[in-house]
């Protein structure tokens, strides 16, 4: 888990031909006291996550805070990127209304009512007002503490006949819905683009279903040629089928790609790009 913080300051830096961009890695041990372990599909996710933005705070020069993984690949240079985030006044946070989701648990609606309940992926892109509200929340974060946790179950459960009748434990993976939740408890989400920049494969994701859920299709080095880039890039809108609702890419009022990076790549997929990077990083009109 990668967070990027850009500065104000970085556009001046790219016209002296430097990067000035400040990047927070999964160092907690030596960057963010206290260590802990995190873990997927529970609430250390989003614990380190709110950590990271509070260190990410502390320079008040840092005005857009971006989630990636260290399995994401970019699909533009920092100019593009950060011309792109920068000319928008909203933070990017996907975001849906899933009504077959079964991830809520009665025991919030005293503190998160369920027509707040909202899903997503966790790789946003924020402004400063919002990372601070999810730095300062102290009111959402405890519930899904409390109230969302992952269960893993044997591969056998339907089947086993000690488990037959009995109420199936409830599961619930904090990430997927804490951000879209709170942003949807403090009326943000107006404030928001409802979409993530960061691009997931799931067409084949029911091959990719272990005991824990459901992940994303691996990009290998077979998978990584311009083709596949050029495939990403060309994206203009995104389709959330449970709200029957076509995301539009645009910012400022103008079209642009959905996409500023993409997962999950395999090392080896990152080197193959690499080699062909001249190839398929390509400028945008603005």
């Amino acid at each position: 888990m990668n967070l990027v913080s850009i500065s104000t300051q970085d556009l001046g830096i790219l016209t002296q031909k430097k990067i000035r961009c400040v990047v927070f890695l999964s160092i907690a041990s030596s960057r963010i006291p206290p260590s802990f372990q995190v873990v997927w599909g529970e609430a250390t996710m989003i614990q380190a996550e709110r950590l990271l933005l509070t260190e990410a705070l502390k320079e008040p020069l840092n005005d857009r805070f971006l989630l990636i993984s260290d399995s994401c690949i970019p699909m533009y240079n920092f100019e593009f990127v950060y011309n792109y985030v920068m000319a928008s006044e909203k933070s990017f946070v996907d975001s849906f209304i899933d009504y077959s989701d079964k991830q809520y648990n009665d025991d919030m609606k005293a503190v998160i009512p369920h027509e707040n309940w909202r899903k997503g992926s966790q790789w946003f892109t924020l402004t400063r007002k919002h990372a601070e509200a999810v730095a300062a929340d102290s009111t959402v974060f405890p519930m899904f503490v409390q109230y969302c946790k992952k269960v893993v179950l044997p591969d056998n459960w339907t089947s086993d006949p000690v488990k037959n009748g009995t109420k199936m434990p409830h599961n619930c993976i904090p990430d997927e819905h804490y951000i879209q939740t709170l942003f949807a408890m403090k009326d943000l989400e107006r404030e928001t683009e409802r979409r993530t920049l960061t691009y997931s494969r799931w067409e084949n994701h029911v091959k990719n279903k272990g005991r824990e859920g459901w992940h994303p299709v691996t990009f290998t080095f077979q998978d990584s040629t311009l083709e596949t880039i050029k495939y990403i890039q060309a994206f203009r809108n995104i389709r959330y089928e449970t709200e029957s609702r076509t995301e539009w890419c645009k910012v400022a009022g103008k079209e642009r790609p959905c996409f500023l990076f993409a997962r999950k790549f395999t090392r080896a997929a990152g080197f193959r790009l690499l080699d062909q990077v001249t190839k398929y990083e390509k400028a945008v009109p603005s």
